[in-house]
């Protein structure tokens, strides 16, 4: 597909960079063999350029195609973090008031953690996925079962008392899954919760692309299993298991996106994601730019991290620099799944991947590197 990116060298009718952007693809995408991926470059609304490769399910043997949809896994937090924020906006919460105004004495520590401290991974809160009450409901565990639909109050049983809430950043994907849990208590339950959502993301969409359950969702519908690509862990023996039927699941394995997991909440197209961070970053019709300078900025807390993306990290989104240029979005990794969207502020652009398939290093972040230096390093 043509491209026409705003890059350090302008590109002009006749150029050669989509040509470059496919081969750069190909190239990066091939070091994981037959891996499904999509990827997609916007600039301020409008999708200039696309590509797509590999299996979305190895056997029987499927193709990738634009309608294939993959979960976003952490990528999720930053839309799940735009929606808080939006609510914010709207005087629905309070950044700073502790959540027990919101769940009550429902969840371990809420008289003390706030919505702020939830959004900048700064409450403090072990993790539930290595809680003894909790860990043996996810693959390898002995309670796993791929169809049974999770509850807020299962993953309950394994959060735990903070420790030292607000004092420093640690990653928490339970601070995100209570974060959603807020966010379904004030919107009246888990659909009012999916519906509010779903009415707020639509204004990310365009003419060219509407926001739709097709393109981004966080329900997993009859629908949406039949578009669903597979997702590839490695094995230490090189070998590829195919998640999806690992365990025995009739459908879409229930820990993959949904509710209650609002640290991996969303599926949907490498479009959709990157039409959402675009209308974030880039058109700005989803916050009001105050809010957005409040989002991408660090906390303190997150200052003081070694790792250097990380020590970026602000509300739901880090900074990370590449190609001489700082981009600004999430990356996501769960059972075979990789993806990552980020965009470039200062010019408009906004580059997504998502791969199904996950094994060192992280596929998406390989792939998206490479197609950003390209893109940087357009001739006209």
């Amino acid at each position: 597909m043509a491209v026409v990116l705003p890059t350090t060298a302008a590109a002009t009718p006749g150029s050669d960079l989509g040509k470059r952007m496919d081969e750069a693809l190909e190239r990066a995408a091939s070091r994981f063999g037959d891996a499904g991926v999509q990827a997609v470059a916007i600039h301020n609304g409008q999708v200039v350029w696309s590509g797509k490769r590999g299996k979305a399910i190895h056997d029987p043997s499927k193709p990738v195609t634009d309608q294939a949809m993959f979960p976003y896994s952490s990528l999720s937090k930053l839309m799940v973090a735009t929606f808080a924020l939006h609510q914010v906006e709207n005087g629905v919460l309070d950044l700073d008031k502790p959540i027990s105004a919101y769940v009550g004495d429902e969840v371990a520590g809420s008289r003390v953690v706030t919505v702020r401290m939830l959004l900048t991974h700064t409450a403090g809160y072990p993790d539930l996925y290595g809680d003894p009450a909790t860990a043996p409901l996810f693959p390898p565990g002995d309670q796993y079962d791929p169809d049974r639909p999770y509850t807020f109050a299962m993953l309950n049983a394994g959060i735990r008392q903070p420790v030292n809430p607000g004092r420093r950043f640690e990653y928490s994907n339970t601070g995100y899954i209570i974060l959603g849990h807020v966010l379904a208590k004030t919107s009246g339950g888990d659909q009012a919760l999916e519906r509010a959502y779903r009415n707020f993301v639509r204004r990310a969409g365009t003419a060219q692309v509407p926001m739709t359950d097709d393109v981004l969702t966080m329900e997993r519908t009859q629908r949406a299993f039949g578009r669903l690509v597979h997702g590839y862990n490695r094995l230490d023996n090189g070998e590829l298991e195919d998640f999806s039927t690992a365990y025995g699941a009739k459908g879409i394995p229930t820990d993959l996106y949904g509710l209650p997991f609002t640290d991996g909440a969303f599926a949907g197209t490498a479009t959709g994601a990157g039409l959402l961070l675009d209308s974030l970053f880039a058109r700005g019709n989803l916050l009001r730019p105050d809010t957005v300078r409040m989002m991408v900025t660090p906390s303190p807390q997150a200052g003081r991290s070694q790792d250097p993306d990380l020590g970026t990290y602000g509300m739901g989104t880090y900074q990370t620099r590449e190609a001489g240029r700082t981009w600004q979005g999430h990356g996501g990794t769960y059972s075979g799944f990789s993806s990552i969207a980020a965009t470039d502020v200062g010019r408009g652009i906004t580059i997504a991947v998502v791969v199904n398939e996950l094994s060192p290093p992280h596929p998406a972040t390989v792939i998206w590197k490479e197609l950003v230096r390209t893109a940087s390093s357009g001739r006209s």
